[in-house]
C-alpha cells in the first residue's frame, strides 16, 4: 500500500473512532509511526485529508456494494445484506465524526453536498431498476422520487439523527420503517422475498 493511501485509510479509521477534531496531524503521525512532514508532503492540510478520506471510502463503498449486487441471487438479498452492513458500520462511527464535520469543517460538508460527493444514489438506483427487471418491484412508481426518499430515510440511521439520539435501535428502525416502505414498493414476488429475509436482529 502506498503511503498516501495508507494515510487516508488510517486517518479514516481514527476519524471514525474518535471524531475529526480530536485527531490532529501529530496524532495521526504518531499512530502511523511516520513523521508529520510525510503527511504534509501528501496533503497540504487536515481539510484536504478529510476530503480525500470521505471520497476514498465512498468510492470503496460503491465498488463493494456493486459487487454484492452482482453476486447476489436477487436484489432483495443484496439490499438486506447492504443494509445490515450499513447498520453495523454506523454502529462503529463515533457521533462526533458527523458533528465535527458540520461544526468545524462546514465548508467541506457544503462542498461535498453541492458536488454530490457526500452521498451516492447510483447503488440504490441500480437496485430499484434491477428489482423492476426481476419482477420484484412495481414499475408504476416514480423511480427517482422513490430513490430520493430512500436516502432521506437513510439520514435517520446516522449517529446524530433525531431518532438515534433518542435511543432508538437501528435494527428496530429498519424493521419498522424500511421494511414497510420496501414492502409497499414490492410485487407479490417481492413481498415473499422480503418475508424470507425476515427482520434484522438487534445484535446485527
Amino acid at each position: 500500500m502506498e503511503i498516501r493511501e495508507r494515510i487516508i485509510t488510517e486517518a479514516g479509521a481514527l476519524f471514525a473512532r474518535y471524531g475529526i477534531r480530536s485527531v490532529t496531524m501529530d496524532t495521526l503521525a504518531e499512530e502511523m509511526g511516520v513523521s508529520k512532514r510525510t503527511i504534509y508532503e501528501n496533503f497540504k492540510d487536515k481539510d484536504e485529508l478529510l476530503l480525500k478520506v470521505i471520497k476514498f471510502f465512498k468510492l470503496r463503498q460503491i465498488h463493494e456494494a456493486n459487487e454484492v449486487i452482482r453476486t447476489s441471487e436477487n436484489v432483495i438479498v443484496a439490499l438486506f445484506s447492504l443494509l445490515r452492513g450499513m447498520i453495523n458500520t454506523l454502529k462503529q462511527v463515533n457521533p462526533l465524526f458527523f458533528q465535527d464535520i458540520k461544526k468545524y469543517h462546514s465548508h467541506i460538508f457544503l462542498h461535498l453536498e453541492e458536488d454530490g460527493d457526500l452521498k451516492d444514489h447510483s447503488v440504490t438506483r441500480r437496485i430499484l431498476k434491477d428489482g423492476i427487471n426481476q419482477g420484484i418491484f412495481k414499475s408504476t412508481y416514480n423511480l427517482e422520487l422513490v430513490n430520493l426518499a430512500i436516502h432521506e430515510m437513510f439520514n435517520m440511521f446516522s449517529p446524530d439523527s433525531n431518532l438515534t439520539t433518542k435511543g432508538y435501535d437501528r435494527a428496530e428502525m429498519f424493521n419498522n420503517i424500511m421494511i414497510p416502505y420496501l414492502t409497499g414498493l414490492a410485487t407479490e414476488k417481492g413481498k415473499r422475498l422480503i418475508e424470507e429475509q425476515g427482520k434484522i436482529r438487534h445484535d446485527n
